[in-house]
Order: structure tokens, then C-alpha cells, then sequence
């Protein structure tokens, strides 16, 4: 792993533990047991790391659902799994959140462009899980009520929410107790 990767992962782990703001150059330079010099010669501010810490991380997510479509004709409650595991892996780790869901609190402090990176991983996989509980729908795998838009949001912003509470609660068991009742509201045969 080249200098700047090694950055980006020491910078990630850093803000999901003490958000964006609580952490500087000199915190990381400590880490990684190299002097600031090297690090504002990959990124020559907070901004631009930060930036790049959310979009790995959400190239590093989006990968799961491009996977996902180039497969194609994936059963929808299999594309279901294999889309939820890296986030379920966060979510069972009793300090991990998900980095997007760590960065919304900070959200309207951020610089512009870690907010839009921010912004385009939400949307990203909200139009994700749209098409796959449309699809699931359409097909008679998920029986949920309602549009599979407004399903989306709620099943991805319940899983964001899990992660942030089982982290404060301390209780993993709290976010597979998420995932067991979207199984149950989306119906079909994942119950």
C-alpha cells in the first residue's frame, strides 16, 4: 500500500472515531510515524483527505451494487444479502458506523466538496435499493406496501440509524435486530 492509501485508511478509522473535526495533520503524522510534510504532499488540505476518505469509501460500497447489476439476474433476497453484508460487517463491529452516517452529523460543517461526496454515496444507494426493491416487487419477491422509493429510504435510513445507535448502545445486536424486522416489513420470501 502506497503513502497516500495508507493516509486515506489511517484518516478513515480517525473520523470514524472522532468524526472530521476531531482530528489534525499532526494526529495522523503520530499514527503513521511520518511528519506532516508527507501528508500535505498527498493532500494538500483537510478537505481534499476528507474527500477522498468518502470517496473510496463509497466507491468501496458501490462496488457491492455494481457486482450486483452486472450479474444480472441475481434472486432479488440473494442481491438483497450480498448487497447488506459489508455494511452488516460494520454494523455487527461494536465501534464501526458507517463512515456516510459518522460524516451526517457533521454534515453542515463539512467542506463543500466532502458534503457533496456525502451526499452522492446517499443517493447513490437509495437509487440502488430502489431498482432492486422495485425488481423484487415487480417479481413477486418482496410484498412490501407502499412505492419501492419510499421503501428504499426508510430500509437505508434505518440501517444508517442502527449502525449509529448499536455504536452509542454499545449492542451489535441492536442492528441485526434492524435488519430481521426489514426482512419482515419487506415480506416475500426473505421471512
Amino acid at each position: 500500500m502506497d503513502t497516500a492509501e495508507l493516509i486515506i485508511t489511517e484518516a478513515h478509522g480517525l473520523i470514524q472515531s472522532h468524526g472530521y473535526h476531531g482530528f489534525s495533520y499532526q494526529d495522523l503524522a503520530d499514527r503513521l510515524g511520518i511528519r506532516k510534510p508527507s501528508i500535505y504532499h498527498h493532500f494538500p488540505s483537510k478537505a481534499d483527505l476528507g474527500r477522498a476518505v468518502v470517496a473510496r469509501y463509497r466507491a468501496k460500497i458501490g462496488a457491492v451494487a455494481t457486482q450486483i447489476k452486472i450479474a444480472g439476474d441475481i434472486e432479488p433476497w440473494s442481491a438483497l444479502s450480498l448487497y447488506v453484508a459489508p455494511l452488516a460487517e460494520i454494523g455487527r463491529t461494536p465501534d464501526q458506523a458507517c463512515l456516510c452516517a459518522v460524516l451526517g452529523g457533521e454534515y453542515l460543517v463539512l467542506p463543500s466538496a466532502m458534503q457533496d461526496e456525502v451526499a452522492a454515496f446517499y443517493r447513490d444507494q437509495i437509487a440502488f435499493v430502489t431498482e432492486l426493491l422495485d425488481r423484487g416487487r415487480r417479481i413477486g419477491a418482496f410484498q412490501f406496501r407502499g412505492e419501492p422509493a419510499a421503501m428504499a429510504r426508510l430500509a437505508f435510513a434505518a440501517i444508517e440509524g442502527g449502525m449509529a445507535i448499536k455504536r452509542a448502545l454499545d449492542d451489535t445486536s441492536f442492528f441485526d435486530g434492524i435488519l430481521a424486522t426489514l426482512r419482515q416489513v419487506l415480506g416475500g420470501d426473505g421471512n
